[in-house]
């Protein structure tokens, strides 16, 4: 729209499904801030043991399936409003969840639909939406992610101006398969001692997810045995969002820089939902580097350097001329 600019407000809410029982529950709502427009989930899943399930739709799904899922819109702007639902398409690449701008869609939101593309809603008012997937019977397996929006305006003056788009979400984590929970499982490498640019002792380990089924990954670290029966910690650790199927990521635990090197057994423990596993090992940190000296001291080591070699050379060169030049004086005189 020519002489307007647009201001985009994205904030990500929460659906949660199972294909299990489901229970109707009061949750937090994703809001756009100090008032705005609200989006909560209404059918929440109450039996499953996976975090990204209490957070997220994740399901499992086999081709020709059908879902429906109830979500509640808040209009809390203060004035009537027009709250345009609708889905749009979603990635998840290294770990983080990345949304498309505008309308985009992709495979997985071509299967979803609204049971209401626009709400006209007075302030103070809640809607209930149900969102449909339907899962075509030509579908085929693999994880497909996707946002469904709820999305607000403000027109702009006719002079030009700001229009103020705000739009809250749901994300959608989708696996489709011939049925059956995926198994999940991840691993723990070797974990390391290093040192950080700034001279910070740190902990290092490759965690890969071994499994079929995106995993939200916590945990944390401990040292013990360490100089003078030390022990240290438990420091938290963070794998980051969503590890998806056959991704791995190298997670850096920081440490104090007065820790002593060492040697200490260290002990990481990963969990994710039920699933734990772990790893230990003895590590010692790298010593110190030592200190570059400063500028004007290795200008002085450069003239030092140099003084020396004009001294040897000295040293090699003038006795050397000194004897040619007797030699020359003690040659005879004449023919």
């Amino acid at each position: 729209m020519r002489g307007r600019l647009f201001a985009v407000s994205l904030l990500v809410g929460i659906l949660i499904p199972a294909s299990g029982a489901l229970a109707a529950q009061p949750r937090q709502a994703t809001k756009t801030g100090s008032g705005g427009i609200e989006i909560r989930l209404l059918d929440v899943a109450a039996d499953s043991d996976d975090p990204l399930a209490r957070s997220y739709i994740v399901d499992r799904l086999a081709p020709a399936t059908t879902i429906h899922r109830r979500v509640e819109i808040t209009n809390g702007t203060g004035s009537t409003a027009d709250v345009g639902v609708y889905p749009a398409a979603a990635t998840l690449q290294r770990g983080k969840f990345g949304f498309a701008g505008g309308h985009h869609r992709n495979e997985l939101s071509s299967w979803i639909s609204v049971s209401e593309d626009v709400l006209r809603m007075p302030t103070g008012t809640r809607a209930v939406e149900t969102v449909t997937i339907e899962v075509p019977e030509q579908a085929s397996a693999g994880e497909r992610y996707a946002v469904v929006w709820a999305e607000v305006s403000a027109q702009a003056p006719a002079s030009g101006g700001v229009t103020l788009v705000t739009r809250v979400g749901v994300r959608v984590y989708l696996s489709i398969g011939p049925g059956g929970a995926l198994p999940a499982n991840f691993s723990i490498g070797t974990l390391g001692a290093e040192r950080s640019a700034t001279r910070e002792p740190v902990v290092v380990a490759k965690v890969r997810n071994s499994g079929r089924r995106t995993l939200d990954i916590t945990g944390e670290l401990t040292l013990s045995q360490g100089p003078g029966g030390l022990r240290a910690g438990p420091f938290p650790v963070d794998v980051g969002t969503a590890l998806a199927p056959g991704n791995s990521r190298v997670v850096t635990v920081r440490l104090d820089k007065r820790l002593p090197r060492g040697p200490w057994h260290a002990q990481m423990r990963l969990r994710s939902g039920y699933l734990q596993r772990g790893a230990t090992a003895t590590i010692t940190f790298p010593r110190l580097a030592a200190s570059v000296p400063p500028a004007r001291s290795r200008h002085l080591v450069v003239i030092l350097v140099g003084l020396l070699a004009l001294v040897a050379f000295a040293l090699l060169f003038f006795p050397r001329v000194r004897r040619n030049r007797l030699r020359l004086h003690s040659l005879p005189v004449g023919g």
